[in-house]
């Protein structure tokens, strides 16, 4: 996540794109300080180790090792069958805000996402899907309440966003594609975000065992496969930090979203979130594919939803990390955040 640090994070240019019109990605930030407040006592999160013996991760383009393990993964199945609970995914740790003001809050939030306009390079629009994928909260940065949106290619994830309001007030947006193609995101006559190139492609689990015949089934298989991959996000608390401080994520035992897309060849989806608190700083997306789609079995990918330094472990082996990139991020990014300025 963009984390209370928003004035850090947000972009100092405003580079052209690719056909010269100008972005607007929000104001400058103010050279103010985050509001530095520490997670309460007992909340902060321990972090662990990644890769003992090894600080190098490797990234998608170096490639990938499972290591799975299938006789584990069978065992694991066995038990997570029994403890399979379909919960609600609109996760809340808010619970002493007013509910008539978290109720309009949540109206804001939604309008905010809704008023834009995503489309393809090849002009196919983008759909908005009809609810929040998640509501959160970050007991680590201190956001009190934000929304995850998500914008679908067919059924398939395109885009997440988070929209989400500081202490100090500032409405802050950020995005991060998964799409296919390249794609512009525009509000009226502005437009704030235009990556260029199409998100990494979906990786294979070569050792995984053949998707079940039943829905059910491969929801129990998804969530033992899920529960395979850990993952980690370094960053600072305070302004005044000097150095980062290594966070484990917890990963929501609950899909935030479920799909399939036969014209994609996608026979089940779903899509996991590691988080503080709620608040989601990695997606872990999986997909069962089916014989049309050219390489049947389970793949998965993984999209950050933060600025800060974060890594993925799975089954024990480093597959992949992204460096920090707080102050970096540009329109022309898979990955964006800027300041939102509503309407007067």
């Amino acid at each position: 996540m963009f984390e209370i640090q928003a004035q850090r994070c947000a972009p100092q240019g405003q580079p052209a794109t690719a056909q010269g019109a100008a972005l607007d990605h929000g104001p400058h930030l103010p050279a103010i300080s985050p509001n530095g407040a520490r997670c309460p006592s007992g909340t902060r999160l321990a972090a662990r180790p990644f890769g003992a013996g090894n600080d190098h991760f490797r990234t998608a383009s170096q490639g990938y090792a499972p290591g799975f393990c299938r006789s584990a993964f069978q065992a694991a199945i066995s038990l997570a069958a029994l403890l399979v609970v379909i919960a609600p995914a609109l996760a809340d740790e808010n619970e002493t805000d007013d509910p008539k003001l978290r109720e309009q809050r949540l109206a804001v939030m939604k309008d905010q996402a809704a008023a834009y306009t995503l489309t393809l390079k090849n002009g196919a629009k983008l759909a908005l899907h009809d609810e929040p994928v998640l509501r959160f909260s970050n007991p680590v940065s201190g956001v009190p309440d934000g929304i995850v949106a998500m914008w679908k290619d067919g059924k398939r994830p395109a885009v997440f966003a988070q929209v989400f309001q500081t202490k100090s007030g500032l409405w802050v947006h950020e995005v991060q594609s998964l799409a296919s193609a390249g794609l512009t995101m525009v509000q009226g006559d502005k437009t704030f975000w235009q990556p260029q190139e199409p998100y990494e492609a979906f990786r294979r689990l070569d050792d995984a065992p053949p998707a079940a015949a039943n829905a059910g089934r491969r929801l129990v298989q998804m969530k033992v496969i899920a529960a395979e991959f850990s993952a980690a996000d370094d960053f600072k608390i305070n302004a005044g930090d000097k150095e980062t401080t290594r966070h484990a994520l917890r990963m929501l035992p609950t899909p935030i979203y479920r799909y399939d897309d036969p014209d994609a060849g996608v026979e089940d989806g779903t899509v996991f979130a590691f988080v503080h608190g709620t608040d989601p700083e990695v997606f872990l997306v999986l997909e069962s594919r089916a014989e049309k789609a050219g390489t049947p079995g389970w793949h998965y990918t993984l999209a950050p939803m933060t600025c800060w330094a974060v890594m993925v472990q799975h089954d024990g082996n480093n597959v992949w990390s992204l460096p920090e990139r707080l102050n970096k991020s540009k329109p022309n990014d898979l990955y964006h955040v800027w300041l939102h300025r509503p309407a007067k």
